[in-house]
């Protein structure tokens, strides 16, 4: 049976100087620093390493606070952060975060006047048959060059968080896995055949099959998962959790050690769960959290809900 998901709690970036990638977030993305995590150094089995592991993280928030999605901007600094973000669009594994802003070209214009690396000027992308409209949007990289999207909508009044994409390398094999998996609800189609690439900052065209996948019931943070064709999948997801870049999703279970027993039923091979020690500046001890793999080896996470 499906894990029973409560909600969706935050999206892992993985960032070289915390005091660089804070800044971008908050005032060019317009996210709110929430909460600070600052443990002391602590076992680091549960991430699949060796000795201890600390970090010193901000979770941000838009608008919607604890009610939306979190992104959980994280620099290690036991052991240090490795590799570099996926500079390729079409990387197997986590690539870029969607953002809903209301003013797409003024924002654009503030990229540009700050310097930071945008794929192209805002462009029209096209959804593919039984959707309604073409989206307008642009793609930027922050500080360490996790990709970021943004998309206009006349709908928000400020950046909304909307969705993480996921690239695998088998559409069918992958959507089976979250629906049944996770029980998570497939609500969107997007295999518009070729499109331009510019909004990727690729050459030539390219073109896709993707699923958009929600919690039942929820309409907070979707998983954009996403089959390249033109050019196809290429590579594998960063088996460290101390990469660069966008690493993990996490979710809120109600009893992370039933889950666990579910996800072993289904034949996925992980840790057991652990508990983790956030840190001072956080009213509680610790959250119980457990890691596991996708069919490809994307890193997904559940997190116990905290009994205050």
């Amino acid at each position: 049976m499906p894990i029973p998901i409560q909600s969706v709690i935050h999206v892992n970036i993985n960032c070289s100087n915390l005091e660089r990638s804070l800044p971008f977030y908050r005032d060019f993305v317009g996210l709110e620093a929430a909460n600070h995590t600052h443990p002391v150094p602590q076992d680091g089995a549960g991430f699949g390493m060796h000795g201890p592991v600390q970090w010193d993280a901000h979770i941000l928030h838009d608008a919607r606070g604890y009610e939306g999605p979190g992104l959980d901007l994280l620099e290690w600094k036991q052991p240090l952060p490795v590799g570099r973000p996926a500079a390729e669009p079409n990387r197997v594994g986590f690539f870029r975060i969607g953002v809903l802003v209301p003013n797409l070209d003024d924002l654009y214009a503030r990229a540009l006047q700050q310097g930071i690396p945008c794929a192209s000027e805002p462009l029209e992308v096209p959804l593919g048959p039984g959707m309604e409209f073409p989206v307008r949007a642009f793609l930027c990289r922050d500080p360490d060059g996790s990709a970021i999207e943004f998309i206009g909508s006349p709908h928000v009044s400020g950046p909304r968080l909307i969705h993480a994409n996921v690239n695998c390398s088998d559409l069918e094999r992958s959507l089976e896995w979250y629906e049944r998996g996770l029980g998570l609800e497939t609500r969107g189609v997007s295999a518009p055949g070729p499109v331009p690439g510019r909004i990727l900052g690729m050459e030539g065209s390219i073109d896709w099959d993707a699923r958009m996948l929600w919690p039942p019931g929820q309409g907070h943070f979707a998983i954009d998962l996403f089959q390249w064709k033109t050019p196809g999948p290429i590579g594998t997801p960063p088996t460290r959790a101390n990469q660069l870049g966008l690493y993990r999703m996490a979710f809120a279970v109600e009893d992370i050690h039933a889950c666990h027993e579910e996800i072993r039923t289904q034949g996925v091979v992980c840790p057991p769960p652990v508990f983790l020690d956030m840190g001072p500046d956080i009213p509680i001890d610790g959250v119980w959290a457990l890691f596991f793999p996708d069919p490809d080896g994307t890193c997904m996470e559940l997190i116990e809900t905290p009994k205050l």
